[in-house]
């Protein structure tokens, strides 16, 4: 993990829906190439959480700056800033009239300007790196979910993003999938890819991440190194989470 400065700044950041406060006063720092988890309960503002740092939600209060750009500068292009920050989500969200080829060339030629040869070396490159390059020319209606997901992670690198991010990518999943879609996780942490993720999976949190963070209620309640955070919770909310989930 990187000694420089954040890659990530969160300071006081609070977010309603109407009167329903989901972030109150969070405040978050992740370097480059740290692999940040973040677990609590239902409704604790994770996902919401995660999707302010690429303003996919906006902020009611607070600041974050990615990689140096303050998201709520009017300077600032957010389009820009999102080609650095790929995103996972539950749902695969693939274009379902392309082929699994064309999902992963088609943003790399029109935003980064690639030409197609290089994105098509790209997109094989990363599609074999997922296990699925076999799958390059047909359409996602005829992969499994994991396949899918997995196709949505190639995706998200063939932008050659600085970070990453995933809101829950296994939850949608059947039991047997989920293995081979975190262990596609596991190898880019192990890569050294600035990661946050919002996961129910304790096993990939143990063994990926560098720091958990525990959120209840919309605030950041308690984090640690994994081997401290799962045998000694300092704060009784997440001591009580751990003993209904482990």
């Amino acid at each position: 993990m990187s000694s420089a400065e954040p890659i990530i700044t969160i300071s006081g950041v609070a977010k309603y829906f109407g009167k329903l406060k989901a972030l109150s006063g969070v405040s978050m720092n992740v370097r480059p190439g740290e692999k940040v988890v973040i677990i609590g309960p239902s409704g604790s503002g994770k996902s919401t959480l995660l999707r302010t740092i690429n303003r996919l939600e906006t902020i009611d209060a607070g600041r974050i700056v990615i990689d140096g750009s303050d998201l709520d500068d009017p300077k600032v292009d957010i389009n820009k800033v999102r080609m650095e920050v790929g995103m996972v989500f539950q749902s695969f969200n693939l274009f379902p009239h392309y082929t699994v080829l064309d999902n992963l060339t088609l943003a790399p030629m029109k935003l980064r300007g690639m030409n197609r040869d290089e994105a098509e070396a790209t997109a094989f490159a990363l599609l074999d790196k997922v296990g699925i390059k076999d799958k390059a020319k047909v359409f996602p209606a005829m992969l499994s979910g994991g396949q899918q997901q997995r196709v949505a992670i190639a995706r998200a690198l063939a932008m050659n993003p600085k970070i990453m991010l995933f809101d829950e990518p296994t939850s949608a999943l059947d039991p047997e999938m989920i293995g081979e879609v975190l262990s596609v996780m596991l190898d880019l942490a192990k890569e050294g890819m600035t990661m946050v993720v919002v996961t129910h999976e304790m096993g990939f949190a143990r063994q990926a991440a560098d720091r958990i963070v525990f959120m209840d209620h919309g605030s950041i309640i308690d984090e640690g190194a994994p081997s401290e955070f799962f045998e000694s919770a300092q704060h009784p909310r997440a001591q009580k989470f751990l003993e209904q989930i482990l």
